[in-house]
């Protein structure tokens, strides 16, 4: 694992501007998406190993270190991914400019060993001033290493944030909040207006049954209806963005709380049901025969060789920037009745260690990110902004707000971020194989089900409040 070292001055080094989120988000301008299945975060089993090696690393690189006061200070911030010039360098610069004497120092950290270097750095309180977080179970082993907002940004104002809740402690702001996200994200689908209407397909397909006719139409006019695979040359596709909403097909939100402890089984018959509608879809001839191994799956589609894709909307800017008027969002259609639940979470967000070296500038930040400018910023960036009252200047990400907003969607979060660890590792190793056909859908419901019930009582004693 390698540590970051800057030689000298400061890198702001962005993800990349119209594309984004190598945070969670689009390819953010620029590199991989820390979520791709090839670039998963190191889980438990090799934190343990990484956090001593981490410590020795973080010693040698120095963390953060006071500046002096002729210098300013220097906020060291932590990403987890690429830069490019992104909603974080644009933040960053932004605030530079109103707090004189600052500068920012943003680190990319490899988005393999980001969680063990971030676990290393509290343990040894050499870290940065500023750390990227992801909400939910990626939250909760790190708390007791960060500050709690809650006595220096009001409740009345973190309770209009999306998402604020699966930032802070079992789901209650007033148990304590540990970031401040700076985006929101969904799980959604991208599909090429022209196809449709080459296809005589008015509109994105709602239901299992029309996605299996629309399939058909598209091949007809000898396009790949749905393209599975990589964009970062892994190889391989994440299958928990389509996890989700395979789940709301069948489950209403407050189900879920059953899910995560156990008393609603994933190996139910509703689960496999699922699984193998989706299944269906390979066998049918509905997605690409290399899915496992294709590594230009976003190039087949906004080339016009591939009709929809399912990603997330990390992805707008750079589809946009593409294709234009073209594309259309659109949402998995895994249910019987037309989908009615849309996947919104902010995806991530930024937290202060309580070792940081300029705590109150980094928490200023952060407050910054949530003021009228901060928000312009972020919408301005081509991003979805966190707080009520801001357009995205994305068309494609507008969507999708409006979506959300409308009474006609149930919104849920993302479940791999509230999925225990370890019950997520199966899921994810599991579900493409089972898309394939390599592992039945009996199979893999089975196997996760018995992850879950692999689980210690505390583990399943979580609850985020789903549903009210």
């Amino acid at each position: 694992m390698q540590f970051p070292c800057r030689i000298s001055g400061r890198s702001l080094k962005g993800r990349g501007t119209a594309s984004l989120k190598a945070s969670r988000h689009i390819q953010n301008e620029g590199g991989a998406h820390p979520r791709s299945k090839g670039a998963r975060p190191g889980r438990i089993g090799s934190l343990l190993v990484l956090v001593a090696a981490g410590s020795l690393a973080l010693a040698a690189c120095g963390g953060s270190q006071p500046a002096s006061s002729s210098s300013g200070q220097t906020i060291v911030l932590w990403h987890n991914g690429s830069f490019a010039a992104t909603t974080t360098s644009l933040l960053a610069k932004a605030f530079e400019k109103t707090h004189p004497g600052v500068k920012f120092d943003l680190v990319a950290q490899p988005s393999g060993d980001y969680f063990a270097a971030l676990q290393a750095a509290l343990i040894s309180g050499k870290g940065p001033d500023i750390v990227n977080l992801w909400p939910a179970q990626y939250l909760t082993r790190f708390e007791s290493g960060l500050v709690n907002l809650d006595p220096y940004i009001s409740t009345s104002v973190l309770s209009k944030v999306s998402g604020e809740s699966y930032f802070a402690k079992n789901g209650s702001l007033s148990s304590g909040t540990y970031a401040v996200p700076f985006e929101n994200q969904f799980y959604n689908g991208f599909y090429n207006k022209s196809l449709f209407a080459k296809a005589n397909i008015a509109s994105p397909p709602q239901t299992w049954s029309e996605l299996t006719a629309d399939c058909s139409k598209l091949k007809a006019i000898g396009a790949i209806p749905v393209v599975y695979g990589a964009q970062s040359g892994s190889g391989e596709f994440n299958p928990v963005y389509e996890w989700s909403y395979l789940l709301a097909g069948v489950y209403p939100l407050s189900s879920w709380n059953g899910l995560l402890n156990g008393h609603v089984p994933y190996s139910s018959s509703a689960v496999v049901s699922q699984l193998s509608h989706w299944h269906a879809m390979a066998t049918s001839g509905c997605i690409n025969s290399d899915a496992l191994t294709n590594k230009v799956a976003a190039s087949e589609f906004t080339s016009g060789k591939a009709a929809m894709i399912f990603k997330g909307s990390w992805d707008a800017g750079s589809f946009y920037q593409s294709m234009g008027s073209k594309v259309g969002v659109m949402l998995p259609p895994y249910s019987s009745s037309p989908m009615s639940a849309i996947i919104e979470e902010t995806g991530e967000g930024y937290g202060v260690p309580t070792s940081a070296t300029h705590k109150s500038t980094a928490i200023e930040f952060l407050k910054f990110i949530l003021s009228p400018q901060g928000e312009h910023i972020i919408a301005q960036s081509g991003q979805a902004p966190v707080l009520p009252g801001y357009n995205a200047t994305n068309p494609l990400q507008q969507s999708l707000l409006s979506m959300a907003n409308s009474s006609s969607y149930h919104v849920y979060p993302m479940f791999d971020n509230l999925m225990q660890a370890p019950v997520e590792s199966v899921a994810a190793r599991l579900l493409d194989q089972v898309l394939v056909g390599q592992v039945s859908p009996q199979q893999a419901a089975t196997e996760i089900a018995s992850a879950e019930s692999n689980l210690s009582a505390s583990a399943r004693a979580v609850s985020y409040h789903l549903g009210g």
